[in-house]
């Protein structure tokens, strides 16, 4: 469970990075959706990178691991990103709200957690015993394992984005969590 913790936690990741998203020459909705999309295809933001990092260590404070520490599925999920692909279709401005719609190819991860689900849940009923460490790198593999097999799909998304002094911002992050990983976070309560 703590491995689709922080699948979900670099998820959210994806998701907060609009709120920290905006440059001072981004002057339309659509090179803003541009502009953040190509961001995580690169995973060159420093933005990012801060805020992923943040967001890893709070999961590893609690699970009492070396903080800040990528394992081999979390890298996998990054390195999926760069296959991204994606079309902005349209661009609706009204006043200082605006819709742009974009067609994307990404990883399913939606998909991923099914098939990691399915093993996690054989394994746990197996009634093998091992240490939380040993129980960690086994799900890490397993993980791992599936997301070898993450497929690349294409999706459809509104983006809504409201103007900020001056500067469009993406303001719904659930809708790019479905644009990007096809996981519906209001699927998942994150009440701990």
């Amino acid at each position: 469970m703590k491995k689709l913790k922080k699948l979900l936690s670099i998820t959210l990741v994806f998701m907060l990075l609009a709120g920290v998203c905006g440059c001072a020459e981004k002057k339309t909705p659509t090179n803003t959706v541009k502009n953040y999309l190509e961001q995580v295809k690169k995973g060159e933001n420093a933005d990012f990178s801060k805020l992923l990092n943040k967001n890893i260590e709070k999961e590893d404070e609690k699970a009492g691991e070396d903080k800040g520490k990528f394992n081999e599925s979390e890298k996998k999920i990054l390195d999926s990103m760069k296959n991204l692909t994606y079309k902005i279709n349209s661009e609706n401005i009204e006043g200082d709200s605006a819709v742009v719609n974009v067609t994307a190819t990404a990883p399913d991860l939606a998909a991923v957690i099914g098939e990691f689900f399915k093993k996690a849940i054989s394994v746990a009923f197996s009634g093998t015993n091992k240490s939380d460490e040993e129980n960690e790198k086994m799900y890490d593999s397993m993980l791992s394992e599936c997301l070898d097999n993450v497929k690349l799909t294409e999706r459809t998304q509104d983006i809504h984005l409201e103007k900020v002094d001056g500067e469009w911002r993406i303001i719904n992050n659930d809708e790019l969590a479905k644009l990007l990983a096809n996981i519906d976070p209001s699927m998942f309560n994150f009440q701990k």
